[in-house]
C-alpha cells in the first residue's frame, strides 16, 4: 500500500472527530444550563417557602390582634398580606371555658404566596402552615357588691331591691347587695326594713376599708383604676358625650362603651346594655333599664323606679382625692330601684377588652391541614 493511500485514510477520520467533539461540547453546555436552571428552581422554591412562612406567621399575628370578642368554637378568616399574598386563618376550640378555667384554642394559619418569583409560570404558589395554641383572657372587674358606693349610700325609700345573688343564667358566686365605708351606712336606719334583698349567702352589706373606715381609707379596697379609665385610653369609648344628645340607639348585638363627661340624667330613652362611664353625677329615673356596668365618678342618685341588671360603682373620684355627698338609692319615699348583680352582663359589657393569650412553647410549623 502506498504512502498516499495511508494519508487519504487519515484525512477521512477528522470530520467524525470534529462532530464528536462538538456533540460533547453541546452536551456539556446543555448539562451546565440544566444545572443552573435546577439551582434557580431550587432557590426560587426555597425563597417562595420562606415568603409563604412569613405570610402564614403574619396572618396568625394579625388575627390575634384583630380578635376583640370571645372566639366562637370554629372561626375562619382570609387576611390579605400585601398585594398578592393571603393568609387563611382558622380557629378551633380544643376546650370550652369552664368556670374560672379559660377556653383553649388552636389557631392555624395557611400562608399562600404569589409574590415570590418562580422559575416556571406553571409552578403552583408556595404554601406554608403554622399553628399556635392560645387561651381567651377576658377583662375582669372587681365586683364587691351589686352597688359599690365609695362615698357612701343612703335612701329615703322603703322599697326596692339590691340583690347580690348572681342573676346570670349560669350563676357564679354571690356578692354583697351594697359595699360602703364603715362610717357611712348603718342599716336598717339608713335602709328601712322594707328595702329588701333576696336570700343571699353573703352579708347584705360589705364594709370597704375595715372598721371605722371613711371614703379616703375605703377606696383602695375597690380595685378599679379610675385615673386610667378617665385620663388614658385604657377604655376607649364608642361614644363620648356631654349629655343625652347623641345617645346610641339600642342594638341587641352591640354592647357599646359610652362615656359622659360631666353630669347627666338618664331616662327610658337611654335604656340598653353595655358600659356607661360618667365623670360627674348620674341620675337614673323611671323607665331607665340597663344591663351591664355603670361607673360613676361622683354621686349616683335614684329617682322613680329604674332597673339595672349587672353592677354599679359610684364615688370613684374619691380615688383622685375628691370628696362629695353620699349616693342615694331612693331620693324620695316612693322610689324603688331594682338592682340585680349579673356576672354574665358584666362580662358582656367588658368583652371587647378581652384578648387572646398565646400559650408559651405551643407553636408549630408542621400542623396538618385536615
Amino acid at each position: 500500500m502506498t504512502e498516499g493511500a495511508l494519508a487519504g485514510d487519515r484525512r477521512g477520520v477528522s470530520l467524525p472527530l470534529v462532530i464528536l467533539m462538538m456533540a460533547l461540547l453541546a452536551l456539556a453546555v446543555t448539562a451546565g444550563f440544566s444545572r443552573v436552571s435546577e439551582e434557580r428552581r431550587i432557590v426560587g422554591d426555597q425563597q417562595a417557602q420562606v415568603d409563604a412562612f412569613a405570610v402564614a406567621e403574619s396572618g396568625l399575628e394579625r388575627y390575634v390582634a384583630l380578635l376583640d370578642t370571645q372566639p366562637v368554637p370554629d372561626d375562619s378568616m382570609a387576611i390579605p398580606i400585601g398585594a398578592r399574598d393571603t393568609a387563611f386563618v382558622a380557629l378551633f376550640q380544643i376546650r370550652p371555658p369552664n368556670g374560672g378555667t379559660p377556653g383553649l384554642y388552636v389557631i392555624r394559619s395557611r400562608g399562600v404566596s404569589h409574590s415570590a418569583p418562580r422559575y416556571s409560570a406553571n409552578t403552583p404558589p408556595a404554601q406554608r402552615t403554622v399553628a399556635q395554641f392560645a387561651t381567651w383572657q377576658g377583662m375582669s372587674m372587681d365586683v364587691d357588691a351589686a352597688w359599690t358606693a365609695i362615698s357612701g349610700l343612703r335612701s329615703q325609700s322603703n322599697t326596692g331591691t339590691l340583690d347580690g345573688n348572681d342573676n346570670c343564667a349560669t350563676p357564679g358566686p354571690a356578692v354583697a347587695g351594697i359595699a360602703v365605708p364603715d362610717q357611712l351606712v348603718a342599716p336598717p336606719a339608713t335602709f328601712p326594713m322594707g328595702f329588701s334583698a333576696p336570700p343571699n349567702p353573703v352579708p347584705f352589706t360589705k364594709t370597704l376599708g375595715g372598721a371605722g373606715s371613711l371614703p379616703a381609707t375605703a377606696h383602695p379596697d375597690v380595685h378599679i383604676d379610675w385615673n386610667a379609665i378617665i385620663n388614658t385610653s385604657v377604655l376607649q369609648p364608642d361614644y363620648t358625650l356631654t349629655g343625652v344628645t347623641g345617645w346610641p340607639a339600642y342594638s341587641a348585638s352591640v354592647w357599646p362603651v359610652i362615656r359622659v363627661d360631666g353630669s347627666v340624667s338618664l331616662t327610658g330613652g337611654q335604656s340598653g346594655h353595655g358600659l356607661i362611664v360618667v365623670t360627674g353625677d348620674l341620675t337614673i329615673t323611671t323607665g331607665f333599664t340597663w344591663a351591664g356596668v355603670i361607673l360613676v365618678g361622683q354621686r349616683l342618685v335614684v329617682t322613680g323606679q329604674p332597673a339595672v341588671d349587672g353592677a354599679m360603682v359610684s364615688g370613684l373620684d374619691v380615688k383622685l382625692g375628691s370628696s362629695f355627698a353620699e349616693s342615694n338609692s331612693g331620693e324620695n319615699a316612693g322610689d324603688a330601684i331594682n338592682l340585680h348583680y349579673n356576672s354574665c352582663n358584666v362580662a358582656a359589657a367588658l368583652s371587647r377588652y378581652g384578648h387572646l393569650t398565646l400559650v408559651t412553647n405551643a407553636w408549630t410549623d408542621s400542623w396538618p391541614e385536615n
